[in-house]
């Protein structure tokens, strides 16, 4: 006897990019935290949902301005997409905000380096 839904996934089981992006979507509606955010976005840039990607780590940093992570993430989308300043803008946050010199580092290199989106690896 056969059943139509899928076998349960054991809890440390790896979500697919559009189960991660319905999974955070629907975190940020109960708990619209900064956390759920960041996931979400993680998950769109991973998508190569660029505009997406851009909103939901605009939202990480209006619940939480102290996220160096979303920042990097801001000035890449937005050096891909064309606004130098704001990308440079993100950059200095980073620099401000992280402990972590490797985040640091490939903040400095990565936004200087990415002038359009098909420097992301997509269209």
């Amino acid at each position: 006897m056969s059943s139509k839904q899928p076998a349960p996934r054991p809890n440390n089981a790896l979500l697919t990019t559009e189960e991660a992006i319905q999974k955070y979507s629907n975190a940020v509606k109960t708990e619209p935290t900064a956390a759920n955010y960041l996931e979400l976005g993680a998950a769109y840039y991973i998508a190569r949902r660029w505009q997406d990607a851009l909103n939901a780590f605009q939202k990480t940093i209006e619940v939480d301005p102290k996220q160096p992570v979303a920042y990097y993430y801001l000035g890449i989308l937005n050096a891909a997409m064309g606004n130098r300043d704001k990308a440079n803008d993100a950059l200095e946050h980073v620099l401000q905000l992280s402990n972590n010199p490797m985040l640091k580092a490939q903040a400095k290199t990565r936004i200087s380096q990415v002038q359009s989106v098909a420097d992301l690896g997509g269209n």
